[in-house]
């Protein structure tokens, strides 16, 4: 059962990448909005736009990130944060909001 949802997974992603490569009006949003989230480091959206948000969120907790404000690859690393903190940007994090028309 976990294999065949891998696979419709993957497939989803191809799919969204060859929507990006064609051109397609519209492809690019959901990038878009992820990118966003993800510089104002906003896990829920960033999660609610996973294209496997449930993996996405046991991933986050598995790997000791969810209840910090950095990300559980780059923990106290994170770009982000480290230009946000050197460029002297408010320490308020924006919320985006993600829309729920994931390409795939």
């Amino acid at each position: 059962m976990q294999d065949v949802r891998e696979g419709v997974i993957a497939a989803r992603i191809a799919g969204h990448a060859a929507d990006v490569a064609k051109g397609l009006p519209g492809a690019m949003d959901w990038d878009r909005r992820m990118s966003t989230a993800r510089k104002a480091r906003d896990w829920k959206a960033q999660l609610e736009l996973a294209i496997d948000p449930t993996r996405a969120a046991s991933l986050r907790e598995k790997r000791g990130g969810a209840s910090e404000d950095v990300c559980s690859m780059c923990s106290s690393y994170c770009a982000m944060k480290v230009v946000e903190e050197y460029l002297g940007a408010p320490s308020e994090k924006r919320q985006t909001t993600p829309q729920k028309d994931r390409a795939g």
